[in-house]
């Protein structure tokens, strides 16, 4: 005789940020929560960017449009897990006055973007653009230096890489993933400060999951204002 079925889910419905596209999706069960503790206890960090991403497909009731980039997924995971295991999470917080540490209730239902989804086609000069497109975080998963490095400036060259689609001049369109990763290098070194400025700002401006708000200290009583930015502040 086979078991009953426990729970009939609901379904509640979020927007994909990159591309607008509206979806279904369910709370995580008991087998989904159990592999992202897994991951959790393993303390790497790739192992949990994977269960986060195994969560979200399964989690999907409606098939996703496109490749999710690094700030779909966060959002997406906590719309998922505050209707999974509560709409606030305590953040513990640091007092600027006293030090004193704060453990702080945010409700995560109500994140936001950090900043605009810019337009990514970047000019160069007159006749040479750059295509750019937000990152996947299979994109960091396939990238030992984004996750190893400890230099910023090798980081940043490595995410600008990974962020961009193609070169565009009058007459002709050369792939990314179509050259080597030399003379992407030896491109990227042949501009000049104002124009790498350009790339940069579209980097170093990708969207996360955030928001600010207010606590007061238990210890001074001074009134703080926090900032909360990444998926990573929250959980």
């Amino acid at each position: 005789m086979a078991l009953p079925k426990l729970n009939s889910s609901p379904s509640y419905e979020t927007v994909v940020p990159s591309t607008g596209q509206k979806i279904l999706f369910r709370p995580f069960l008991v087998k989904e929560q159990k592999n992202l503790l897994i991951a959790m206890e393993t303390q790497d960090r790739k192992d949990l960017v994977r269960a986060i991403i195994d969560t979200i497909q399964a989690c999907s009731i409606t098939d996703i449009e496109g490749e999710l980039t690094t700030f779909d997924v966060d959002y997406l995971f906590t719309m998922i897990r505050a209707k999974s295991v509560g709409e606030s999470s305590d953040v513990s917080m640091s007092c600027t006055e006293c030090g004193t540490d704060n453990t702080v209730k945010v409700q995560i239902d109500t994140v936001e973007l950090s900043s605009d989804i810019k337009d990514a086609f970047i000019p160069i000069t007159e006749q040479i653009k750059v295509k750019m497109k937000y990152p996947t975080y299979e994109e960091f998963l396939g990238n030992e230096k984004l996750f190893s490095s400890t230099s910023f400036t090798e980081s940043l060259l490595e995410l600008i890489i990974v962020c961009m689609d193609s070169i565009l001049t009058e007459e002709e369109r050369f792939s990314i993933k179509d050259e080597s990763k030399e003379e992407v290098i030896n491109f990227i070194e042949s501009m000049t400060s104002e124009q790498f400025e350009k790339i940069a700002e579209f980097v170093t401006d990708i969207p996360a999951v955030s928001q600010t708000g207010k606590f007061k200290c238990s210890g001074c009583g001074k009134e703080n204002d926090y900032i909360l930015k990444g998926m990573d502040d929250f959980f």
